[in-house]
């Protein structure tokens, strides 16, 4: 069967769950039976680690929302592809743009809730306008949870052209420690308690909620830390926050960490405070390392996180239910690791890349039986 030869477009211009599901397939694949190359429409911070992964990336610089030139020079370099790929709404429009009169089938993946990406109301009507109005031009979207599979849906996309494939992780991933713990790092004591978050610091991953949350479990744990793991535009309002509150040198902001994996068995809880989210992956690197987790119970989250039995669960937007949750994990730490061993099973048995990669695969070879052809399909003729 010949190599599938693969372009994923993604905007490229921050590192969240959408760049470390690119790279996670990348690395995942067998190289003779998919060819995975990406194209980045920012220079920085996804194209310079996907090189260094080995991963072959072209820039093609966006300078404006309006410079939809760059689906022309997109187009140019598609005849060396069987299958576009796309991720995210900017590479959407581009890719389904560039695809058009190639017969290249394109792929679309849902990372998360369109509504919830963009806080501007005007910025979340023209984005979605768009979305709409190029959504037929997608030949199989993936949705990344069964939640996101039902929200395209009431949007109008057939089921039949929805595949669910959950994100993955590498269970073999590299646990080698660095050479100095984050405790040392931020200078604290070996039994400080440390509590984390990890994310793009966006309005919608509800760090607002966990700032709060500190300052509560701070009143009862006074020797507590709260790390904040992640860049983003929120980080000024997030700085604003904790100095308002009074939290500075207590709740640290560390930017954005390379090697955050190495991390996670430091961490008393990992808190995911998120007012929506498609699917969850930090929960997965999390519960690899049987480190506990509290997150909220939105989106696709008690799809990966089952509440008293893998984690804790608690409701959205509120700082109160955060701060109970966390002290629980502080002062029961037996009970909290218990909830992480069953969350680690669990992980190594549903969420490995492994199978990931094998039902992308799966994706990739039906839609090379198909080639486009006006506003249908026609079989693929065979190269053996």
């Amino acid at each position: 069967m010949q190599r599938i030869r693969v372009l994923h477009l993604i905007g490229g211009g921050e590192f969240g769950g959408a760049e470390r599901h690119i790279l996670t397939l990348f690395r995942s694949f067998n190289p003779q039976d998919v060819l995975i190359e990406a194209a980045c429409l920012f220079a920085a911070p996804f194209a310079p680690l996907a090189r260094e992964a080995g991963m072959r990336v072209k820039v093609l610089p966006m300078r404006s929302k309006l410079n939809l030139g760059v689906a022309w020079r997109l187009k140019e370099i598609l005849s060396g592809y069987d299958i576009i790929h796309t991720h995210g709404v900017r590479a959407n429009l581009l890719g389904r743009m560039a695809a058009q009169g190639s017969g290249l089938p394109v792929c679309t993946t849902v990372h998360s809730m369109l509504s919830q990406d963009y806080p501007h109301p005007v910025t979340r009507i023209v984005n979605a306008l768009t979305e709409r109005l190029t959504r037929r031009f997608t030949t199989r979207f993936i949705a990344v949870s069964d939640f996101l599979a039902a929200e395209l849906m009431k949007e109008g996309v057939r089921r039949d052209k929805i595949t669910v494939v959950y994100n993955g992780i590498d269970l073999g991933a590299n646990d080698d420690k660095p050479e100095r713990t984050l405790r040392e790092r931020l200078g604290l004591p070996e039994e400080t308690p440390l509590v984390a978050t990890v994310g793009r610091l966006h309005w919608v991953k509800g760090h607002r909620y966990f700032i709060a949350a500190a300052a509560e479990v701070l009143k009862q744990h006074p020797a507590a830390r709260f790390i904040i793991i992640g860049s983003g535009p929120e980080r000024p309002e997030l700085e604003r926050q904790i100095r308002a509150l009074g939290l500075g040198g207590r709740v640290v902001l560390t930017g954005f960490v390379k090697e955050v994996m190495h991390y996670y068995p430091e961490f008393t809880a990992l808190v995911l405070p998120s007012l929506a989210e498609g699917f969850g992956l930090v929960v997965l690197e999390a519960l690899l390392h049987a480190t506990p987790v509290v997150a909220t119970r939105v989106g696709g989250l008690p799809e990966v996180l089952r509440d008293g039995e893998t984690g804790l669960l608690v409701p959205p937007a509120n700082a109160g239910a955060l701060a109970r949750a966390v002290c629980r994990v502080i002062e029961d730490p037996v009970a909290a690791k218990e909830l992480a061993s069953r969350g680690r099973d669990f992980v190594r048995r549903e969420f490995s890349a492994a199978k990931m990669a094998a039902k992308t695969l799966a994706v990739y070879r039906e839609l090379l039986r198909f080639k486009v052809h006006g506003s249908g399909y026609r079989p693929r003729r065979s190269s053996h």
